[in-house]
């Protein structure tokens, strides 16, 4: 037997019915006759536009990437200039000191591991709230993380070039998924 003879039919689609309504109806206004089928809600589907691209993906990614620098460049400006946070270790031990002094193991475990979460999370915060406050500072800042913090800045340039490599290596492996069509 031949390949064609292998080769499955094609199915025919099957009409639906059209009520005799449907095609003598008129628009009121008009005049002008209803198109014979009512047109029908297409299902979105799922396209490239409804995913975000690579290239948005990199840029929040570096927008991420750029934030982090100014917060770390405005931390260490704020530590060197104004004193920020400079007598963290002094103010924790007054703070949790008489709980960490207690004869039982586990209670000193316990009450150190609640202190180092409760700081993490103050620090964390007052890391937030210090970025915001040192906005106005913008050159201050810029000027002193070039002039003294040199290792900052060449940090986060190699971090945003890594990012744009990702950015790279991401399209030319989605490139290898796209299937190009093979004709006969």
């Amino acid at each position: 037997m031949s390949e064609a003879e292998y080769q499955r039919p094609r199915r025919k689609r099957k009409l639906k019915p059209v009520s005799e309504e449907k095609l003598t109806k008129k628009k009121k206004s008009t005049g002008v006759k209803a198109d014979a089928t009512p047109k029908r809600k297409k299902k979105k589907s799922k396209s490239q536009d409804d995913e975000p691209s690579t290239h948005k993906l990199i840029a929040l990614v570096m927008l991420g990437i750029a934030l982090f620098g100014w917060a770390c460049a405005a931390a260490a400006y704020a530590h060197a200039k104004e004193g920020w946070r400079s007598n963290e270790t002094e103010r924790f031990a007054a703070e949790n000191g008489g709980e960490l002094e207690s004869d039982l193991h586990l209670t000193r475990r316990r009450a150190a591991r609640s202190a180092m979460i409760k700081t993490a999370f103050v620090a964390l915060m007052d890391f937030i709230g210090n970025t915001f406050r040192q906005i106005p500072n913008f050159f201050a800042v810029v000027a002193f993380t070039f002039s003294e913090r040199l290792w900052l800045v060449i940090l986060f340039a190699v971090l945003e070039g890594g990012a744009v490599g990702l950015g790279y290596i991401m399209e030319k492996v989605g490139e290898g998924f796209v299937d190009t069509p093979e004709y006969p």
